[in-house]
């Protein structure tokens, strides 16, 4: 009568099994994550963004000025179906997906997986599809690397979405460099991407300046634009825009050209058909076969004398005499700009 019933724990143990308690719940949480995260292949992070997210490669700030709302952050490192690394950024509907990829890519029409080169002297492409942007960057100090980025917002502003892939591209492909010990990709201070303008064929002027105009103007019968061009970057493109193309687009005909061959064999499952030497002051010399259309794979052009080379895959809308029209202008634009001695 009188006494205060004890709790069956509350002996005089209890204070020392407390603090043991204190002491292993902390390593038992731990434990517990890692035999998650070894079975799921997954580490989740739920709440405030991480300063660095996706294996430690992009900066809080980064992600910050993308994604509106105050929703709670989820961040989720994770391998995908193929087992490559794969980390999901989301922020209410808001989503960013990156994923470092083994090369070559095992898939057909890669090239059209960027219709916007990263120019800078970067192995790269973009490609908005309506409401998203895709960004695609080759990791040669890596030697069979690739990074992939999936960022939303094009709908709203198409170039802030292509700088957000283009910097998160380079911050996830320079950390992932920095694991292979390479020299890190430049990172520019801006992008300049290119926009469409129109070309005067009644001048005789001519997309992407291939010598066939005629060819192009009994073809399109309309207005023509031209969106990017030939440079000297590890990949450039230039496409011709018909009346009511949209710049997302391949239009007309497009024209993809790759400076090194280690960027076909990342992209490409299927690498060069066709090969054609290229002498200066001489004609090339095509063929039938030269001058079909490519597939998966690219036709190389390849100085006679000197380490040259240049592969180019041309698409194109019209029958088979214009496809073969367009490439063999294409490939002697191309062949004349390469400096072959």
């Amino acid at each position: 009568m009188g006494e205060i019933e004890r709790p069956a724990n509350a002996g005089s143990g209890a204070p020392r099994r407390n603090r043991l308690w204190a002491a292993v719940a902390p390593a038992a949480v731990a434990l517990l994550l890692a035999v998650w995260t070894t079975v799921n292949g997954a580490w989740p992070w739920t709440g405030t963004l991480p300063d660095r997210a996706c294996w430690d490669s992009l900066d809080r700030s980064l992600l910050t000025k993308a994604a509106p709302g105050d929703a709670p952050w989820e961040v989720t490192e994770a391998k995908d179906r193929w087992g490559d690394p794969e980390c999901t950024v989301e922020k209410g509907d808001w989503r960013f997906r990156t994923t470092v990829m083994k090369t070559p890519l095992k898939t057909s029409l890669w090239w059209g997986l960027g219709t916007v080169p990263l120019h800078h002297g970067l192995p790269g492409m973009i490609k908005t599809n309506r409401d998203r942007t895709d960004g695609w960057l080759h990791l040669p100090q890596c030697r069979d690397k690739l990074v992939n980025v999936n960022v939303p917002g094009a709908l709203t502003d198409r170039r802030a979405a292509r700088n957000l892939a283009a910097r998160a591209l380079l911050a996830v492909g320079n950390a992932e460099i920095s694991r292979c010990g390479g020299k890190p990709l430049p990172v520019p201070k801006d992008f300049d991407w290119p926009t469409a303008r129109p070309v005067d064929l009644a001048r005789g002027a001519t997309p992407c300046d291939v010598a066939d105009a005629r060819t192009v103007r009994k073809w399109t019968g309309g207005k023509v634009s031209q969106l990017g061009g030939f440079t000297d970057d590890p990949v450039s493109r230039c496409t011709a825009l018909g009346a009511g193309d949209d710049e997302l687009d391949l239009g007309l005909f497009s024209a993809l050209v790759l400076r090194d061959r280690s960027t076909l064999d990342a992209f490409s499952p299927t690498g060069v058909r066709a090969r054609i030497p290229v002498r200066p002051g001489t004609p090339l010399h095509l063929t039938a076969d030269d001058l079909r259309f490519d597939r998966d794979a690219a036709t190389e052009l390849a100085c006679a004398h000197g380490r040259g080379r240049r592969y180019v895959h041309v698409i194109s809308e019209g029958s088979d005499a214009q496809y073969t029209a367009i490439k063999r202008a294409v490939l002697t634009k191309v062949a004349a700009a390469m400096g072959c001695r």
